[in-house]
């Protein structure tokens, strides 16, 4: 059961839930108004340099403006964990968004859909994989519960900075960081079930032009965000499909970008060896624990693309440990070889920021963005 209330906001329902934590419809009951809460269930709560990090963030997210991001609102601390409310969108995932078929006549109405069960697991926990249809948003039943008179909110920087005051205590015992090496190295901890092979791509609704045109327009506007972001000094670090939105404007709107960056260094891996992101669209230097730039976000990108034009991830496995391999040491099958009749622009597009140097690919969103026009 979510809990029915975080500092100042009335938690009705879940959106979605993942590594970094889990997001909430919610209601600010100061003001009446609907946000999307992230309240962060790692890293933060046990790791006083990672609050910090996360009030100083904030203070630069809060500040942010542009079509295709999603605003951040607020920060504060629920039970020691801290949380963000953002700009709730209604609308369907980039993927949900691009199945619809529009070639009837009329223009249907897109129904919001929650990232919740949208996306099926795979026993290795990456949640941004496999088939699904466009489901709708149905708020489930929620009890109304009259609030106290007397409430008091910890919200703002503040007090995310006084988490991490409280926590900044010497350890008492032995702690060991693992490293990537040692990660990639490591037997898996358990063999996985073998699965189906996947179902051959709908060639022929890949294909369509109208989607094909919806494709390019929504990889321009996503290039927008990230441009702006990478602006003002922000990496994403979790690119993936389920956070990209499109409301009903077919307005794409990036979801949780930075958020990753709270719960890590420099490097993609936590202090317990958690890997930041989601493996299936992370960038090489991301899984080698280097440090990473702008160029990052643009692998994840051309994964994006990738898919978007194949059906398929480049890279598919039954672990976390073989498909990081196969990142490292493959290329990745030509699109035309799966899809002979995608877009040949776009899927030149993807290969070039597939590429496993950063210094090879398109060097900034902008790149990517005027190569998109052409």
């Amino acid at each position: 059961m979510p809990p029915k209330v975080i500092g100042p906001y009335r938690v009705l329902d879940t959106l979605g839930s993942g590594g970094a934590g889990t997001v909430y419809r919610a209601l600010d009951r100061r003001t009446g108004e609907p946000v999307a809460l992230k309240l962060l269930s790692t890293g933060p709560a046990l790791d006083p340099r990672a609050a910090r990090r996360l009030a100083r963030e904030f203070e630069t997210l809060a500040e942010l403006s542009h079509p295709n991001v999603v605003k951040v609102f607020d920060t504060g601390v629920h039970h020691g964990y801290p949380y963000l409310a953002m700009e709730l969108v209604e609308g369907l995932t980039l993927r949900n968004y691009l199945e619809l078929d529009l070639s009837g006549a009329g223009t249907p109405v897109i129904r919001p859909a929650t990232r919740t069960g949208d996306e099926p697991s795979v026993p290795w926990n990456d949640t941004d994989t496999g088939e699904f249809g466009p489901a709708p948003f149905t708020l489930s039943t929620f009890a109304e519960e009259p609030p106290s008179e007397e409430v008091s909110y910890s919200t703002g920087p503040a007090s995310v900075r006084a988490l991490a005051d409280a926590a900044d205590e010497p350890d008492t015992q032995e702690s060991r960081e693992v490293s990537v090496s040692e990660t990639l190295h490591a037997p898996p901890v358990e063999q996985a079930p073998a699965e189906p092979m996947p179902r051959a791509p709908d060639l022929t609704a890949l294909n369509r032009p109208e989607r094909t045109g919806r494709l390019k327009d929504a990889m321009t506007q996503l290039a927008s965000a990230l441009s702006y972001i990478h602006g003002h000094g922000l990496v994403h670090r979790d690119l993936k499909p389920s956070n990209v939105m499109v409301d009903e404007d077919r307005l794409v709107r990036l979801m949780d970008f930075g958020l990753a960056k709270f719960l890590a260094d420099d490097g993609a891996v936590t202090a317990d060896g958690r890997l930041v992101g989601t493996f299936r669209y992370m960038a090489p230097e991301q899984i080698l624990g280097e440090g990473l730039d702008a160029r990052a976000d643009l692998y994840s990108l051309g994964v994006i693309l990738y898919e978007m034009l194949t059906g398929r991830t480049p890279f598919d496995a039954r672990t976390p440990h073989e498909l990081w391999q196969k990142v490292l040491e493959t290329d990745a099958a030509q699109v035309g070889s799966i899809n002979p009749g995608a877009d040949a622009a776009l899927a030149r597009i993807a290969h070039r920021l597939l590429r496993k140097e950063p210094a090879e690919r398109f060097q900034t969103a902008e790149e990517v963005a005027e190569a998109l026009a052409e």
